[in-house]
């Protein structure tokens, strides 16, 4: 059997007319008209702001309502309550997908779902040291929430967001190194 082979020619021309410039001669015109290429949504955003032990803040209106961090595994969620309240005063309703969090008998301080299912009989709360520790445990091990809780501005910004994909990946990689 004889094997014939058929080529095809491709027409090229169309690249004909592009005119050539390194990518050194753009960032230079970028640079000179002062210009980034960011889409004007990333050029809006505020990068997320750090607080203790480098969590992630959550303000509104320039106030801290809650500090959080994330891992593989769990959401916590600090809250730092006047200095008068007690932990026998303060309610706590963890939800598959709400956190209710205030003093008994009064309106909740906070009252939001939270950003991804949770497992409710895995997740608890506590205050030590004048600050109140709520730990989500998540349902999908190594999924990375934008935010603890759903609401207007909470989301973190997308720089913010990939270091912390990335972070959440290298735990993984090393957990399945452990096995």
């Amino acid at each position: 059997t004889t094997e014939i082979k058929i080529y095809t020619m491709v027409d090229y021309s169309r690249f004909d007319n592009i005119q050539s410039s390194s990518d050194e001669e753009e960032e230079n015109i970028s640079k000179e008209k002062g210009e980034l290429n960011l889409s004007p949504e990333i050029k809006s955003m505020k990068p997320t702001q750090r607080g203790k032990e480098n969590r992630l803040k959550f303000l509104h209106q320039g106030r801290e309502i809650y500090e959080w961090e994330q891992n593989l595994e769990e959401v916590n969620i600090f809250v730092r309550p006047p200095s008068e309240v007690k932990s026998s005063t303060i309610s706590c309703k963890i939800t598959h997908g709400h956190l209710s969090l205030g003093i008994k008998r009064n309106p909740p301080f906070i009252d939001e779902d939270t950003w991804g299912p949770i497992k409710v009989a895995e997740s608890f709360w506590m205050m030590s040291d004048g600050e109140i520790n709520i730990n989500l445990q998540k349902v999908v091990k190594g999924s990375t929430w934008e935010a603890a809780l759903k609401g207007k501005g909470s989301a973190i910004d997308p720089l913010t967001k990939n270091e912390v994909q990335k972070k959440i990946m290298l735990e993984r990689f090393q957990e399945e190194a452990k096995i």
